[in-house]
């Protein structure tokens, strides 16, 4: 409390001092300023130009502007200023009257700087171009809360860093939006997909049969028919069924998460068959990285109307043994303790999404450590690790949407990441970089992009595939350029094509 108390006082002072003189010119062009952001109208009418000038790109940060100032202002003005419950400055200093109406809400924090910073990062983060214009504009219509005197100091810092937190947190939400705005493709969008006719190849495991009996309702409804349905641990039954079917075979088509993609993948990788999905995983990390539907029926009526895109995959050969692809990534060392027990029918049973963290949390709890030797590019080091991973496609952490900078699934390379035995802080702060955007180094963590790895170990170690335990080091990766076609979103651009 007596913290508080100082703070309060410095807060009191600082806004004695800003609002000392009256600058009338300064006044009445301050007062304009902030009398157009009342209820965002401001940046309502901003984010309608961006959208009606722009291009895709625009319109989707004009979106994530709006959006970022609607969960800002739902969360300034409801909970917090009635939390803080602090009163508003004086309504008058000496014989000056105050040189706007005071609203009627409590002070802390400035709903006017929340949503002015929370609109700014929102648009930045999607096309940081127009922060150039936007930044100043906001700060200068926080910084008229404190001149006209109806916010202190703090309410209007307080304020800003909630906007910018805001902003940030919008991703998810608008990324989980477009998954029910983004109209679905029609068959005359086909880019050669063309065939009726599916091979529904499903996880008898998965813990999502609901969404599996739908996704077998919306096939039926979409026109399309399927010509066998196999479980994914029976693949060998899929050359004959694609020579069975004639010149034009049917889609093959991967009911499931990341492991069963990538398991299909590796049945018809360098061959002509189209691949399509349906993501009924927990994770579905691959296909939002190609921009698949996340909501069922959209993802099967674009199995009828999608593009083809020629997508990388990852490979890992051992001597004698012959490779085994994957899409998402592989790993080792914390990711083959996770995938044991996130893996568990019965574990995901229990706990439901809250699998993975649970998961996680025990795969983070020991962090064994393992010696290897890396080359690539003509250069061998020798490491000490807790964690690897060879990453194909970008995304990964699930409905959070997190991308790895710089990564494609069609890049042509693939992505290393090579974690020490870091203090447990160390490893949850590398963690929370993604989820806030943020891009800075992090001693003992440490990324390639390379396009083959060789990985040498004293004793065989298991490594995941796609999530599943399905490989082991040593052994060397290769990324396989455009080795799969697959039925992608009208909105991924193949960089290739």
């Amino acid at each position: 409390m007596r913290l508080l108390s100082a703070l309060d006082a410095f807060d009191r002072r600082l806004f004695e001092r800003l609002t000392r003189e009256e600058r009338r010119l300064v006044d009445i062009s301050l007062k304009r300023l902030s009398n157009a952001a009342n209820r965002s109208l401001l940046w309502v009418a901003i984010a309608g130009l961006i959208a009606v000038l722009g291009g895709r790109n625009e319109r989707r940060a004009a979106l994530r502007g709006i959006v970022s100032i609607g969960i800002t202002s739902t969360l300034v003005n409801l909970p917090l200023k009635y939390l803080a419950r602090r009163d508003r400055p004086p309504t008058r200093r000496g014989d000056r009257p105050l040189p706007i109406s005071l609203p009627g809400s409590f002070s802390f924090p400035s709903g006017h700087s929340a949503s002015a910073f929370a609109f700014a990062t929102g648009i930045g983060l999607e096309e940081p171009r127009l922060l150039i214009p936007l930044l100043p504009l906001a700060a200068t219509i926080a910084y008229s809360r404190v001149h006209l005197r109806v916010h202190y100091p703090f309410d209007v810092l307080a304020g800003a860093a909630i906007g910018v937190g805001m902003g940030l947190a919008s991703g998810p939400l608008i990324n989980a939006a477009r998954q029910w705005w983004e109209p679905p493709s029609s068959a005359s969008e086909a880019d050669g997909a063309g065939s009726k006719r599916l091979i529904l190849v499903v996880s008898p495991h998965a813990g999502h049969k609901e969404k599996l009996a739908r996704a077998r309702r919306a096939i039926s409804d979409s026109g399309l028919q399927v010509a066998a349905e196999i479980p994914v641990d029976d693949l060998a039954r899929l050359p004959g069924l694609l020579r069975q079917n004639g010149s034009r075979p049917p889609i093959v088509v991967a009911a499931g998460g990341d492991g069963t993609v990538g398991a299909v993948a590796n049945a018809v990788i360098g061959t002509p068959t189209l691949l399509g999905i349906i993501p009924l995983g927990t994770s579905n990390d691959f296909a939002r990285s190609i921009k698949i539907p996340m909501n069922v029926e959209k993802a099967v009526r674009l199995l009828a109307g999608g593009h083809i895109s020629d997508i990388d995959a990852g490979r890992l050969t051992r001597d004698g043994e012959p490779p085994r692809h994957f899409v998402h990534a592989a790993a080792a060392g914390i990711n083959v303790q996770f995938a044991r027990f996130a893996t568990r029918a019965d574990l995901r049973a229990r706990f439901g999404r809250l699998t993975y963290a649970v998961a996680m949390a025990t795969a983070m709890k020991e962090r064994p450590i393992f010696n290897c030797e890396v080359e690539f590019e003509g250069r061998t080091e020798q490491l000490s690790l807790v964690h690897m991973s060879v990453i194909n496609a970008p995304i990964f952490g699930g409905f959070l949407d997190l991308k790895l900078p710089g990564a494609g699934a069609d890049d042509r390379t693939l992505d290393v990441v090579m974690i020490e035995h870091l203090p447990i802080r160390r490893l949850l702060r590398s963690a929370l970089y993604p989820i806030l955007r943020v891009h800075r180094p992090i001693r003992g963590f440490r990324t390639l992009q390379v396009s083959q790895l060789r990985v040498r170990t004293p004793e065989p170690m298991d490594v995941t595939l796609d999530g599943e335990i399905a490989g082991k080091l040593p052994g060397n990766f290769e990324v396989v350029p455009a080795g799969l076609r697959v039925i992608t979103s009208p909105s991924f651009k193949d960089q290739h094509r």
